[in-house]
């Protein structure tokens, strides 16, 4: 994580915030209306407060998803999401240094306070060489009356579809009771498990008898910018310490003869969706429409663009930024990462 402080400020604005808003809370009411039970919404990146966003595509409100949610929470649940592995490495997601439960502490009341909703807490990847460091933060999340619950690390994840969607998968992690219709899936960073969170709910959720749903709100990559624009590599250089990349949506060109950008564990993991779909839910069930990723997401920041070319530098800026943040890591496989997308761009 990059400070705030770290955002280039532009006389003028270019990128619509505000048209963004309007799009995103619009898209949102309406995928809402399309289903008729509990919905699982996963936010990607940074819930409150977006700084790569904001940088990245100057005139990007950092606080457009609390705006956005503001009025939604009310009726809402959060789940927010925490990876055990990155527990036991104590992952840094900031600069100033502070350890991986300081920083999701942080997080999660900073949801209560501005949201006054305390979140349910879904630690995923849970295994025997990590269970040590998820019991101690189990045991601060006890200290403040706040309930967590565990999911296991699934051999063969998203491979094996038939293991996923059994007993020994999605089967075998804890059922997270969430009493309202709409429920905030987030998470610590990127990788923390949101979607198998969404996915693995629905699927205990049948089991319990209920009907429910999944949707994804989404900001990068944009998908309907090229798959080497600088925005979307800026995104690649945000991840490169999880290797996440973009790639085109090979679903979305099948179904709609139309090129459409994502990532990899989108796609990597939408057999599951399909299959989950097929097995488990009924053909009125909206998530049953969706032929490709792209489909799961609510996704218009594409649409706001004001000045490509403005846009394109703070990427690059945004992807050198990076570079150097990875320097200060001694991240090495992330910072030859970000040498190659620059070298892409300037070639």
């Amino acid at each position: 994580m990059i400070q705030s402080s770290d955002i280039l400020e532009y006389e003028t604005a270019w990128f619509d915030g505000d048209r963004y808003i309007q799009l995103q809370t619009q898209a949102i009411l309406e995928r809402i209306e399309k289903f008729s039970g509990k919905l699982y919404l996963e936010i990607g990146g940074k819930f409150l407060y977006d700084t790569h966003a904001a940088r990245v595509l100057p005139g990007f409100y950092p606080d457009s998803k609390r705006r956005i949610f503001k009025s939604l929470a009310k009726n809402a649940d959060v789940i927010f999401c925490v990876n055990a592995k990155d527990l036991a490495k104590n992952r840094s997601l900031g600069s100033d240094w502070k350890t991986y439960i300081d920083t999701c502490i942080e997080m999660i009341k900073d949801i209560e306070k501005k949201l006054w909703i305390i979140p349910k807490i879904s630690i995923n990847r849970v295994k025997d060489k990590n269970i040590e460091q998820v019991k101690i933060f189990q045991e601060v999340l006890k200290t403040l009356e706040i309930k967590s619950y565990l999911r296991y690390e699934i051999a063969e994840y998203p491979e094996d579809v038939d293991s996923v969607l059994s007993d020994i998968g999605y089967g075998n992690d804890q059922h997270i009771p969430c009493n309202k219709n709409l429920v905030l899936v987030v998470g610590a960073a990127s990788s923390s498990g949101k979607m198998s969170t969404c996915l693995g709910q629905i699927y205990l959720d049948h089991g319990h008898g209920m009907e429910s749903w999944y949707a994804k709100y989404e900001t990068f990559p944009i998908w309907n910018l090229h798959l080497e624009h600088p925005v979307n590599l800026a995104y690649e250089a945000a991840t490169a310490d999880i290797w996440d990349y973009n790639v085109l949506d090979i679903y979305h060109a099948s179904a709609y003869s139309e090129e459409a950008v994502n990532y990899n564990r989108d796609i990597e993991a939408f057999e599951i969706v399909q299959q989950l779909a097929e097995d488990f839910l009924p053909k009125s069930n909206f998530t049953r429409q969706y032929q490709s990723p792209t489909d799961m997401w609510i996704s218009n920041a594409g649409f706001c663009i004001i000045d490509e070319k403005i846009v394109e530098e703070a990427a690059i800026a945004e992807i050198n930024r990076r570079k150097q943040w990875y320097k200060n890591l001694e991240d090495e496989y992330a910072v030859t990462i970000c040498k190659k997308i620059l070298k892409k761009i300037h070639s």
